[in-house]
C-alpha cells in the first residue's frame, strides 16, 4: 500500500454526544427500520441462500460463510459475514483478499455469486445483530485500519473523522457510491465524514435510490441469467 496524507482532513469528536436530539431520534427509528428490512430480506432470499449453500458445499470443502474482521462503530472490531466464494486453502489475515480477473482461487459457483453480489447478503445478519446498518460508511478492513493508524503515527497526525465511525457502518453508503474501494483513503474518509455530519432520512433515501439505480439493474440482469443457469442445471440433473 502507498503512503497517505491526511493532514487536511477534519478532526472531530466521534461520539453520539455531538448529535442533536433529532439525529439521535432518527438513529432509533433507523435501527427499527433496519431490523424490519433485514428480516424481510433474509426471509425472501432464504430459498436462494439455501440453494447456494448446497452448491458451495458440493463444489468445495469448508464453511459456507466466510468472515472478515472489519472496524465498526466507535472502533469496535466486528466479524463481517459473506458467502464463501474461494477455496478454503486461501487464507485471510483479517483485512480481506484482493482478487484479479479469472482468479483461480475463486470457485465456479463463487464467480456466479460475486457477479450479482449475492455474497454480500449474509451481512443482513450483521444488521440484525446491531453491528451494521443498511446505509452507512462502509466498514474498513482491520488491516487497512491498522495501516492508516501506523501512517498517522509515523506522521504524528491526529485521527481524522471518517476513519472511526460515530454511526453504524453500512452495506451501502455515500463513499461506496463514489467508487467503492477504488477511491483514495483521503476521499473515502472525507465522504464518510460528510455522511456522518449530514445524515438524515432524506440523505439515506437519496443513497438508497442511487444504490438502486447504480447497482440493481445491472445485478438484476445478471441475477436473471444466474437463475436461468440454475434452472438448466437442475433440469439436467433431474433427467
Amino acid at each position: 500500500m502507498s503512503q497517505i496524507y491526511l493532514s487536511d482532513l477534519e478532526i472531530v469528536d466521534n461520539s453520539l454526544k455531538s448529535l442533536n436530539s433529532t439525529k439521535r431520534c432518527y438513529l432509533i427509528v433507523k435501527r427499527i427500520a433496519d431490523i424490519i428490512f433485514s428480516s424481510i430480506i433474509l426471509i425472501l432470499t432464504s430459498p436462494i441462500l439455501a440453494f447456494l449453500t448446497l452448491c458451495i458445499r458440493l463444489e468445495s470443502k469448508g464453511p459456507v460463510l466466510f468472515t472478515q474482521k472489519r472496524v465498526g462503530k466507535d472502533g469496535k472490531i466486528i466479524e463481517l459475514y459473506k458467502l464463501r466464494t474461494m477455496y478454503t486453502e486461501v487464507k485471510d489475515s483479517g483485512g480481506g483478499i484482493n482478487t484479479v480477473d479469472n482468479d483461480p482461487r475463486i470457485t465456479k459457483i463463487g464467480k456466479m455469486i460475486r457477479s450479482c453480489s449475492l455474497d454480500e447478503f449474509p451481512q443482513f445478519i450483521n444488521i440484525l445483530k446491531g453491528e451494521m446498518s443498511y446505509i452507512g460508511p462502509r466498514p474498513i478492513s482491520l488491516d487497512e485500519h491498522n495501516f492508516v493508524l501506523k501512517c498517522l503515527e509515523n506522521e504524528n497526525e491526529p485521527i481524522p473523522q471518517g476513519l472511526i465511525h460515530m454511526v453504524q457502518p453500512g452495506i451501502t453508503g455515500w463513499a461506496l457510491l463514489h467508487g467503492r474501494e477504488k477511491i483514495s483513503y483521503e476521499d473515502r474518509f472525507r465522504l464518510n465524514a460528510e455522511y456522518e455530519n449530514n445524515f438524515s432520512l432524506w440523505f439515506d433515501l437519496k443513497i438508497f435510490f442511487l444504490t438502486f439505480k447504480k447497482y440493481f439493474f445491472t445485478n438484476f440482469m445478471v441475477f436473471i441469467l444466474f437463475l436461468a443457469t440454475l434452472l438448466v442445471f437442475i433440469s439436467v440433473i433431474l433427467k
